[in-house]
């Protein structure tokens, strides 16, 4: 029976790269601008990480399709390196990964890195790739701002939200991205924004407009994770904890048109993701994640 890995496994550190349009630089630097700020917030050196996952979105044109790209990079010598393609959950499928590396006693120091060079592609946004040979029949033209522009209309019609309400609702979540984007200086767009800027902004696929859909960045971050116990060794207080971390995957069934709860309104995945994480929640007060 699953027992869980609440509370088994620390954060050690944390950095990131300045995201934006980084001509600048390519995806190797973009990595070790994340990690030397992670590894100089963990206080350890490289020879103590035990196992590496390397996390893009879906790739083989601008990273590699191997996890050699980060051993490369950080000159991991000796150190297993996974490298996972999860589209949008991407980070997170990394994260998990050396979490659960830690949580099963397999590594004592494990690092998760996550990296994208968007704007050396040639697309504007990202790119169609295949998902196998019945995506290409179902969704061959498909993109995000289309894709989700249709949630939301189901979402609408559903449950019955007017269209200035769903598109002044929308809008509050860009307002509070924005003001907070505003506040760190490696944000992309840190330009503040108010709530009639963002509804009549153009738009892209109705009913999201330009500051409903996410820009196309450069950038990388990176997180370091062992046990409590190792973290307290090395000087570490407050500790932030991992709590639950879940992941829902489909197998594409929803593209064909099968109905999901009778509107397309609600992600199946999703739903099955939450409660599990919901079980996980803490019993006591602490950070997690």
């Amino acid at each position: 029976m699953a027992k869980g890995i609440r509370d088994k496994v620390a954060i050690l550190g944390m950095g990131c790269a300045k995201f934006g349009e980084r001509w600048d630089a390519d995806a190797d630097n973009l990595m070790v601008e994340a990690y030397e700020e992670a590894i100089a917030d963990a206080g350890i050196e490289t020879s103590q990480i035990d196992a590496a996952w390397l996390s893009v979105a879906f790739d083989a044109m601008n990273i590699g399709p191997s996890g050699i790209p980060l051993a490369t990079a950080l000159r991991l010598a000796n150190v297993g390196v996974t490298k996972v393609e999860n589209y949008c959950a991407s980070g997170t499928d990394a994260f998990r990964g050396a979490v659960y590396a830690v949580a099963s006693g397999a590594a004592d120091i494990a690092l998760a890195l996550g990296v994208e060079k968007l704007k050396d592609t040639g697309y504007g946004g990202l790119p169609v790739r295949s998902r196998g040979t019945m995506f290409d029949m179902v969704g061959v033209v498909g993109s995000a701002p289309g894709n989700f522009a249709q949630l939301a209309s189901a979402y609408r019609t559903h449950h019955g939200v007017g269209a200035a309400d769903l598109k002044r609702a929308m809008a509050h979540v860009s307002v509070k991205s924005h003001a907070n984007g505003s506040k760190n200086p490696k944000a992309h767009l840190r330009n503040v924004i108010d709530i009639e800027t963002a509804i009549n902004a153009p738009m892209i696929a109705e009913p999201l407009g330009l500051f409903d859909c996410c820009g196309v960045s450069d950038g990388a971050a990176c997180a370091i994770v062992t046990t409590p116990e190792i973290a307290k060794a090395l000087g570490k207080t407050d500790l932030v904890t991992v709590k639950a971390l879940q992941m829902a995957t489909s197998n594409g069934w929803e593209a064909q048109g099968s109905g999901w709860n009778g509107s397309y309104s609600t992600p199946p995945a999703s739903q099955r993701r939450a409660p599990m994480t919901r079980r996980a929640s803490p019993t006591r007060a602490s950070s997690s994640v």
